[in-house]
């Protein structure tokens, strides 16, 4: 069976169009990272929009904002749409903790320094955040 010229260009850009459109429905994580043991106390996750985090090296490094932060669980962020989800032990710590450790300095191991606005939260919990 022979198929005319014009149906494979057709056919390519229908599974384009759909691979685009899938992409903006299906949210897969681009990191995924436990930061520590899960402990007897109930957790929650709190969703951040953080602007800064946009493939899966910012994310990893938004994630080690969070090393060493008490009560921070889990770190998923999905890159492609900013967010991040941070499950914590809210008897230990908070969102406002966590929004501090994300925007805060970050360490650029290639040079030795500190980065300065590297990240920065817009919104917590479906919430815009006032930033000085």
């Amino acid at each position: 069976m022979k198929l005319p010229q014009a149906v494979v260009p057709v056919l390519v850009l229908v599974c384009a169009g759909l691979g685009l459109g899938a992409g903006k429905l299906i949210a897969v994580p681009s990191v995924v990272k436990d930061l520590a043991p899960v402990g007897g106390n109930p957790l929650r996750t709190t969703v951040f929009v953080v602007d800064g985090v946009r493939c899966v090296d910012t994310a990893t490094r938004a994630a080690a904002q969070l090393a060493g932060v008490p009560g921070a669980v889990r770190f998923v962020a999905f890159a492609s749409r900013n967010r991040v989800e941070i499950t914590f032990d809210p008897a230990v710590t908070g969102p406002a903790t966590l929004r501090e450790a994300v925007e805060g300095p970050v360490y650029d191991e290639a040079s030795g320094e500190y980065l300065f606005n590297v990240f920065d939260v817009v919104e917590v919990d479906g919430v815009r955040v006032a930033n000085p």
